[in-house]
């Protein structure tokens, strides 16, 4: 599989779970260890932090329509992705870094939200 078709899946895998309202399984696409900054938030770090925020968002009503990876380059056991991200509270541009864990899939080790 080609690195842009596991962006879409691993995108369309946080977002099938974040509309069940499942915020655990919706983060099972981060690292343990991964990163999170977004503009008028403390930084996170970790899985378990950023469970707890996207809980929060889940219970706030935050809808996210859409997820659009428009950059990808990826070497080795790390790519990154740029995309935009469509939400009921407006628009954001994100930036991903991702590394392939030991299975070989890809999950989020540190992202970056900007407001559009």
């Amino acid at each position: 599989m080609a690195f842009q078709d596991d962006v879409i899946a691993l995108e369309a895998r946080f977002l099938a779970a974040y509309r069940c309202g499942d915020a655990a399984a919706s983060v099972d696409v981060y690292t343990e260890d991964a990163v999170y900054l977004t503009p008028g938030r403390p930084r996170l770090r970790g899985r378990k932090a950023i469970e707890a925020l996207t809980a929060e968002d889940i219970l706030s009503g935050l809808e996210i329509a859409s997820l659009t990876a428009f950059h990808t380059e990826w070497s080795g056991d790390l790519g990154y992705v740029l995309e935009t991200c469509s939400t009921s509270a407006g628009d954001v541009t994100t930036m991903l870094v991702l590394r392939r864990d030991s299975s070989g899939g890809w999950r989020i080790c540190a992202e970056a939200i900007v407001p559009t």
